[in-house]
């Protein structure tokens, strides 16, 4: 009898051990679904690039150490929280610098062109975008669906391309830029992974101020 209650006790013990080894399995199961389906946001790192426009003593540098932000797998989320995102690798952050002798004018406009595989609608993210003014970062562009252009502008902005912000220097300057994107609180994920990029470009002509 003894025997007996000894060996139900090492079945009930051995029992109990495969229900505990169950339960972690699940659970390391459980955190690893909600670690791959975690908002995440990501930049495509490319060598430094100069893009230039000059004429005469004037020359318009458009400098980036990355060319664009991607969002992947990424959760819906409110505007309000989309415009303060703070994690360095969930913004991009780009210059334009302005080398000018004389009297003269650049114009310039800063554009977003979607990275053909991505897979979100246009209206399944949101684009903002802040300037430096005083040492601190100012909205320029308040939180918009991606909004390709219909046609070409005259300082060469591409149709299909998202202006974000336009401007004009009459100085040697530098004027920094800081770039946020997430998905849009009303778009319906799913399940399957859902990826959007932009690449940023600026365009520039250069005017005689009068």
């Amino acid at each position: 009898m003894d025997n007996q209650n000894y060996n139900d006790d090492i079945m009930k013990k051995e029992s109990n051990n495969k229900v505990f080894v169950v339960i972690i399995c699940l659970l390391i199961f459980i955190f690893m679904v909600i670690g791959v389906s975690m908002a995440t946001v990501t930049y495509t790192r490319e060598k430094d690039s100069v893009n230039t426009i000059s004429t005469g003593n004037v020359s318009l540098n458009y400098t980036e150490n990355t060319n664009g932000i991607d969002i992947t797998n990424a959760f819906p989320m409110a505007d309000d929280v989309g415009r303060t995102l703070t994690d360095e690798n969930q913004y991009f952050d780009f210059s334009i610098n302005a080398s000018i002798s004389g009297n003269v004018v650049a114009n310039y406009e800063i554009a977003a062109e979607k990275v053909e595989s991505s897979t979100l609608s246009n209206n399944e993210v949101k684009l903002y975008l802040e300037k430096e003014v005083n040492n601190l970062y100012e909205e320029v562009m308040a939180p918009k669906n991606f909004t390709p252009l219909s046609e070409s502008t005259d300082l060469g902005t591409m149709a299909g391309t998202m202006l974000l912000d336009s401007g004009s220097v009459n100085k040697t300057s530098t004027i920094n830029y800081r770039l946020r994107m997430w998905v849009d609180a009303n778009a319906i994920v799913g399940e399957l992974e859902k990826s959007f990029g932009v690449r940023v470009s600026v365009k520039a002509k250069i005017d005689l101020d009068k």
